[in-house]
């Protein structure tokens, strides 16, 4: 069985701590389920991956660059394109209540703000605990052997 994951996108707001996106499914624009690989090492460094050098911004000046996000509705939208590749492994999955019934180990949130470095949360569903919190670098820094 794959170590499963949730991955979800909240823009960054005042009195939402990063350590608590988790719990605030209804915030998120998207809700995106992974079968496999979901663990910090696998997931969480591909996220890290997808997000290096990305920039959100209000307005399009070139829309052509690839690392670019018009704000978080974009930003959700490419990660989706990103990882889906084909039949199976990732799935949208509902907005409400708690994470579903597919035993995630793992939620990812992505905290992105206009001009600013997107965070990155991840919290241990079986612990019950937010074990990281930082940019994509600070994870990579972290899991990448």
């Amino acid at each position: 069985m794959g170590t499963r994951s949730l991955t979800r996108v909240i823009p960054r707001q005042e009195g939402l701590s990063f350590s608590e996106g988790h719990e605030h499914v209804d915030k998120s624009v998207v809700n995106m389920y992974r079968q496999f690989d979901g663990y910090p090492e696998g997931m969480g460094l591909d996220l890290a991956e997808f997000l290096i050098d990305f920039t959100v911004v209000n307005g399009l000046s070139n829309p052509r660059s690839t690392k670019v996000a018009n704000g978080t509705g974009c930003l959700a939208a490419q990660l989706v394109s990103h990882f889906k590749e084909g039949p199976g492994q990732i799935y949208l999955e509902g907005l409400e209540g708690e994470p579903s019934d597919h035993w995630e180990e793992y939620i990812y949130t992505l905290y992105p703000k206009e001009g600013e470095p997107t965070f990155i949360s991840i919290y241990d569903v079986y612990a019950k605990e937010c074990i990281f919190v930082g940019t994509s670098e600070d994870l990579q820094t972290k899991y990448d052997d």
